[in-house]
């Protein structure tokens, strides 16, 4: 009987032994690390980390505005435009002619009911289109029409692979691990219009575009980016091409961001 008493007594005891020094002091988290270790960022999600408190209600919420595109229409039958009759014949023969500056160009062979015939040479415009690469890493297309004047657009992009993960509220005073090097990320869209001289031309094109930069940095995990400065900016290109038989050759320079850009299409 006295040793049941004796273990009735001691449960209490053990049972308050068995609470983890820990809830006395518990732990508390580090709040550096160094250069090998993984950065306190990555306890988080990405899209969370560091985030501003919302100071207005209903201020998380974005509108998007669709823009307008135009139908400039460009058409596909001009044929009435270049003199093509609209009755009083029975039917006609596509064909086609070599223009003075050696483009391959439409062409119509029109037999009436008297059984006259009548040649109708289409002017269609020429058309080249293409890729480039620049000297400062980026790459693009080239889109061109028209004949003896003609336009010209083209649209370049940074290629860099990104393999970093991207915290795109953090900030500079917050950051544990090692910073490399920025990550620069260039866009820009250059319309211009231009003057052939046999089948060389040159053309200017005025541009926009906008610059993103991020800071780049390292832990034991992998890269980690985020936020440094973002611009826009206008700018010019000046450049010519050359047509050769089935394709066209384009060279610019751009000479307030210094670089320079070729590139290689086809034309039709």
């Amino acid at each position: 009987m006295k040793n049941i008493l004796f273990l009735i007594m001691l449960l209490p005891m053990v049972a308050v032994s068995q609470v983890s020094s820990w809830r006395n002091n518990p732990p508390r988290p580090s709040t550096s690390t160094t250069i090998n270790d993984v950065s306190i960022w990555r306890n988080q999600e990405p899209k969370e980390f560091n985030r501003p408190k919302d100071t207005k209600p209903n201020s998380n919420i974005i509108v998007y505005n669709n823009p307008y595109l135009n139908d400039w229409g460009w058409g596909l039958n001009r044929w009435g435009m270049w003199g093509a009759p609209a009755f009083g014949w029975n039917f006609y023969t596509p064909s086609y002619y070599w223009n003075d500056w050696g483009y391959r160009q439409p062409q119509r062979i029109y037999v009436y009911e008297d059984g006259k015939r009548d040649t109708i040479r289409g002017k269609k415009p020429i058309i080249s289109f293409g890729l480039h690469k620049t000297t400062d890493k980026q790459i693009g297309g080239f889109f061109t029409i028209g004949n003896k004047g003609y336009f010209v657009m083209d649209f370049s992009s940074t290629y860099e692979i990104d393999r970093s993960t991207f915290f795109p509220y953090g900030t500079i005073n917050r950051v544990d691990f090692q910073l490399i090097n920025d990550l620069i990320r260039k866009r820009s869209l250059y319309l211009g219009a231009g003057k052939r001289f046999g089948r060389a031309g040159i053309h200017a094109m005025l541009g926009f575009g906008n610059e993103r930069m991020r800071y780049r940095g390292k832990d034991s995990i992998g890269l980690i980016t985020f936020p440094k400065s973002y611009s826009e900016f206008l700018s010019i290109k000046i450049g010519a091409i050359k047509d050769f038989k089935n394709f066209t050759l384009k060279l610019d320079h751009e000479p307030i961001r210094r670089y320079y850009q070729f590139g290689v299409g086809l034309n039709f």
